[in-house]
């Protein structure tokens, strides 16, 4: 059955994915990780057309939902993968696997006040602060090592987070993990930047300038599941006129003594220092939608402790195998020849 191209209509509430077949459908088609929730799948065993359509509302079925900040895009994106099978039971070579993505972009809303008033004429001076470019990586041994795509459970790695700009510091907050199939999901950074549970993962570090942080993390896994996510939303605001201070970095477990000697340094300055033991309240706070991305790593397969990872391991094994059999059939030989000479 030759297979078009899909086509998704980004609607107001959902996602809708629209393709044609030369004869009429019969297979299903699901939600790739979701083919056990019956809201994720539609089958077609008894359909007679060759236009079909299959649709998700928004955030259903592991929708993977994310914030982007940056200097042309700014909105809202939505993204999941589907599976379109021919058959009702089996994925087979003639299958296809799409992911489909929706950006709703945010319009720029501009109010103005026009009023006339005789005087100097005026020039208007206009710089516009592009919003930094933000990256969420897993590296292997430094902060600038290889990118994690395999790892053991236990290994040491380093969560790191930057934006590449001096003119803005940013918070992380609101970080989980999940196993990309929906049915895991284990917070691990509150909404104030503050780690969840230390153990697992500890609070962020930052850099001077606030725009580099990292958290130094032993390898995890969800049980039985091979396969994980993190994402967390970063919120970044402008270091001039002190709006940052007090708001970043957070002040959590060791941080907290620190943090109170910086704002108070600053306090006279700024007039908006808290002390640390009061309560936080929310019209403080650093998050703000309107600055505030979503990063995703990207997928890590986590092997269990007696697992090898695929590559130079497998293969240092393999030729310690084949030397030591080399030198056990040479010892052999040596017996038997010796033997003869006797």
């Amino acid at each position: 059955l030759n297979l078009g191209v899909p086509e998704v209509d980004c609607m107001e509430d959902r996602v809708k994915v629209l393709f044609h077949t030369e004869k009429p459908f019969t297979g299903r088609i699901f939600v790739k990780g979701m083919v056990d929730k019956s809201q994720c799948v539609n089958s077609f065993d008894t359909n007679s057309k060759s236009n079909v359509q299959f649709e998700i509302a928004n955030g259903e079925c592991n929708m993977r939902r994310s914030r982007k900040l940056g200097p042309e895009h700014k909105g809202v994106e939505q993204s999941i993968a589907i599976i379109i099978s021919f058959h009702n039971t089996f994925i087979t070579k003639i299958d296809r696997a799409y992911r489909c993505t929706c950006f709703y972009m945010e319009a720029d809303k501009v109010v103005t006040n026009r009023f006339d008033v005789s005087m100097l004429p005026t020039t208007d001076l206009i710089d516009t602060a592009r919003m930094p470019l933000c990256t969420y990586t897993v590296r292997r041994g430094s902060l600038n090592g290889a990118v994690v795509t395999y790892a053991s459970v236990g290994e040491q790695v380093f969560h790191v987070w930057h934006c590449e700009s001096d003119m803005f510091s940013m918070l992380v907050h609101s970080c989980f993990v999940d196993d990309g199939n929906g049915k895991e999901k284990k917070p691990l950074i509150d909404e104030y930047g503050c780690a969840i549970e230390p153990t697992i993962v500890p609070d962020i570090t930052y850099n001077d300038a606030n725009n580099l942080a990292f958290s130094e993390i032993n390898i995890f896994k969800f049980a039985d599941k091979v396969t994980t996510y993190f994402q967390c939303a970063v919120s970044t605001c402008m270091k001039s006129e002190g709006m940052c201070v007090g708001k970043t970095p957070p002040r959590c477990g060791n941080n907290i003594q620190k943090r109170e000697e910086k704002i108070d340094e600053t306090y006279d300055r700024h007039r908006f220092a808290r002390h640390v033991n009061k309560p936080i309240n929310k019209s403080e706070q650093i998050v703000d939608d309107q600055n505030t991305m979503d990063l995703s790593t990207d997928k890590i397969i986590v092997l269990d402790l007696d697992e090898e990872r695929p590559g130079k391991e497998s293969f240092t094994a393999s030729k310690l195998m084949v030397e030591v059999c080399f030198f056990f059939q040479k010892f052999l030989t040596i017996i038997v020849l010796g033997g003869f000479i006797c």
